[in-house]
């Protein structure tokens, strides 16, 4: 699974990366793996999961999945 985090999400990661690759032994719910990686789920403001906008952190992911996170703010 490809993972976009938006934002100050790049802290969360271990190189601080915007990107990140995470393999899946099998299909995860999204908000295991963000807990997992410390991601507070209640920032989460937009969660797009191959280009679709889904309502819940709670959506089951795979590998060939592509994962976009964003806050509520964003700076540039």
């Amino acid at each position: 699974m490809k993972l976009y985090v938006g934002s100050y999400f790049a802290f969360y990661t271990f190189d601080r990366n915007h990107w990140v690759e995470i393999e899946l032994s099998q299909p995860t719910q999204l908000a295991d793996i963000l807990i997992e990686l410390g991601i507070p789920l209640a920032e989460i403001y937009l969660v797009v999961i191959n280009g679709q906008l889904v309502e819940s952190p709670n959506t089951i992911v795979s590998n060939d999945d592509i994962v976009r996170l964003y806050p509520a703010i964003g700076g540039g």
